[in-house]
């Protein structure tokens, strides 16, 4: 009888660890997902800006029609919207954008700084919440004069 009650309580222990491990290891995809989504995100908007500055011939027409402050961007957009705190959604055809779609969770913002009349940098901070907590993703670039 004690053998069965010691087997028993050896086995609740070893379920109880495993299930323990299978709930931190679906937490940990979860995470590693959000963040990977995050950084596409965030490089997607770097690029965008980037591709604005390429479109113009000249820096000096780029950077006179830009002024510090905080933007939204879109891929299928060639200015900068002004910033407002709205989530991201995901179109029908996978794609994140303001428009339309379904929300995504994450939100975007794009931080524009003059720091000469040669440099700008690029701040890009995206966001999402996981249950009732906020994860952050910045990532900074600098946009040169280099013609």
């Amino acid at each position: 009888m004690i053998g069965v009650i010691v087997a028993m309580f050896i086995t609740s222990v070893a379920l109880v660890s495993i299930l323990g491990l299978v709930t931190t290891s679906l937490k940990a995809a979860e995470t590693s997902k959000m963040k990977l989504i995050a950084s596409g995100l965030a490089q997607e908007a770097i690029e965008i800006v980037r591709d604005m500055r390429k479109g113009q011939i000249e820096w000096n027409n780029w950077y006179a029609n830009i002024a510090n402050g905080d933007y939204r961007v879109q891929y299928n957009s060639a200015s900068l919207l002004s910033f407002l705190d709205t989530p991201l959604e995901i179109a029908g055809n996978g794609l994140y954008q303001y428009n339309t779609g379904v929300n995504s969770g994450f939100y975007r913002k794009v931080t524009l700084t003059k720091l000469s009349a040669n440099e700008v940098k690029v701040l890009v901070e995206v966001k999402w919440k996981i249950k009732s907590n906020w994860s952050y993703l910045r990532v900074e670039d600098r946009l040169w004069n280099w013609k």
